[in-house]
């Protein structure tokens, strides 16, 4: 994580000079001052992420100022400089947490040794942050069960393959059916791996305050914004960048997303100095994002920047034996978590799991296997009673076992499963139904006579 802009107080002029020219050469934005009076007047207007002082200076103790600066901005980092080393000096300097001591003449081989592992413990700090984040928000039940569906399996081979590159993905499908798991799985799989991966959900954050999110902000850019902050952009620098519900980003700042995207750079809000990054970018949603295009609502080129390869997770209902593989894997899960001896689910409860649609999904059947572990008083299988699942979902649909459907229907759906799983590869998807070609496109003829997009057919599975 770069250092971007930095204070030298020093009242040696040409050293001052000197340290102050190399500094901009190397791309950071660096101010010199001779004082310790000018040094706290430009604490007070701008933002340091180093300061590097001399010990002795005509107005005062340098180690005294940056024990101030210590207090005042507690991220930014110091270093000391000096010509009259003591072991005193040294053990105080580590006392007030100095990051480091340079003994003058400062050299700049010398500083580009002390930047680069300031930057390197910087970016340690960031990766080891997230993670704990990650730890703390992650739910244990959250690794992902691919299943032995012909669907996922689809899926888990599309993820290992463009895991290897540094493509932009987007991830659609229900609330639910496990987008940012997915996403994990594609950091994972990936060379960033040990890099920072990085989430912002756009629906959680106030529209005004979204474009800071992403991009950070100066200070003073704004009221409240009392100090520089870096984006998000900037945090996942090296690594992944998730942007989960991403229909939600507002027109105004589908613009500046797109700059990103084709030119990997940015200015930070209230800022003119442009951030580069390398970030590689993941979008999930579970909104209709051609929809959204042909209302107006999401830009068209955007759209088509994201999609560089898409991924759509079918919904719960259409992943057949996997429901077997989750139900066994939450349940073993649970158990050991809530202390329980719980022994699988009886037939009995396992048909009634098969027989509701899941109109939330993974993330639904998680939350009623936890319930029914927790509310279980027996160690044997789990009963049907435990589940207390709706006889109608949350949007009043019947549920499979109340309602079977027409042969045709059952005709479409098999069809529209095929084509998903051979990721709309025709000639495939016809000899795994046993017809032939020719049959499945008058079939897809028909349908689109009816109104339904052949091209879509996750739209019209469910």
């Amino acid at each position: 994580m770069r250092i971007d802009r930095i204070l030298i107080v020093d009242d040696d002029d040409e050293l001052r000079r000197m340290l102050v020219d190399y500094l901009t050469s190397q791309g950071y934005t660096a101010l010199g001052t001779r004082s310790i009076l000018q040094g706290q007047e430009a604490m007070r207007t701008e933002t340091f992420d180093l300061v590097l002082a001399d010990l002795r200076l005509q107005d005062g103790n340098g180690l005294e100022f940056l024990k101030e600066v210590k207090q005042l901005a507690p991220k930014t980092y110091s270093i000391l400089m000096t010509g009259y080393a003591t072991m005193e000096t040294a053990v105080e300097a580590i006392r007030l947490g100095l990051f480091d001591y340079l003994i003058k003449p400062v050299l700049p081989a010398q500083l580009d040794l002390v930047l680069q592992r300031l930057e390197s413990m910087r970016q340690l700090q960031s990766e080891n942050l997230y993670l704990r984040q990650q730890q703390q928000t992650d739910s244990g039940g959250s690794n992902i069960v691919w299943g032995r569906s012909g669907l996922m399996q689809d899926i888990l081979e599309m993820v290992k393959k463009v895991a290897q590159t540094h493509a932009t993905v987007l991830i659609q499908g229900e609330s639910g059916t496990g987008k940012e798991v997915v996403a994990h799985a594609i950091m994972k799989y990936s060379a960033r791996a040990h890099m920072p991966f990085v989430k912002v959900n756009c629906a959680a954050v106030p529209e005004t305050l979204l474009e800071s999110e992403f991009f950070g902000h100066e200070r003073g850019a704004f009221t409240g914004a009392v100090q520089r902050r870096e984006g998000r952009f900037e945090t996942a620098n090296g690594g992944t960048l998730l942007l989960d519900e991403i229909a939600e980003i507002p027109l105004s700042l589908q613009v500046k997303l797109l700059r990103v995207l084709q030119e990997r750079e940015f200015e930070r809000v209230g800022g003119n100095k442009t951030v580069r990054v390398d970030v590689r970018l993941i979008a999930s949603t579970n909104r209709d994002l051609h929809e959204a295009v042909r209302q107006g609502q999401f830009r068209e080129d955007l759209f088509y920047r994201l999609n560089v390869v898409p991924i759509n997770l079918p919904p719960l209902r259409l992943r057949g034996p996997d429901l077997d593989d989750l139900v066994e894997f939450f349940i073993s899960h649970f158990t050991r978590k809530h202390g329980k001896v719980a022994q699988g689910v009886t037939p009995r409860a396992m048909e009634r799991l098969r027989a509701y649609r899941w109109p939330g999904n993974v993330r639904e059947l998680q939350n009623t296997l936890e319930r029914a572990i927790i509310m279980a008083n027996h160690d044997g299988p789990v009963e049907v009673p435990e589940f207390a699942l709706p006889q109608k979902d949350e949007f009043g649909a019947m549920n499979v076992a109340d309602k079977l459907p027409t042969v045709d229907e059952m005709e479409r759906k098999l069809i529209g499963c095929m084509l998903l799983q051979t990721n709309h590869n025709k000639t495939r998807a016809a000899q795994k139904l046993g017809i032939s070609l020719r049959t499945l496109r008058n079939k897809l003829r028909t349908y689109r006579a009816e109104g339904l997009d052949t091209e879509r057919p996750e739209m019209w599975v469910g």
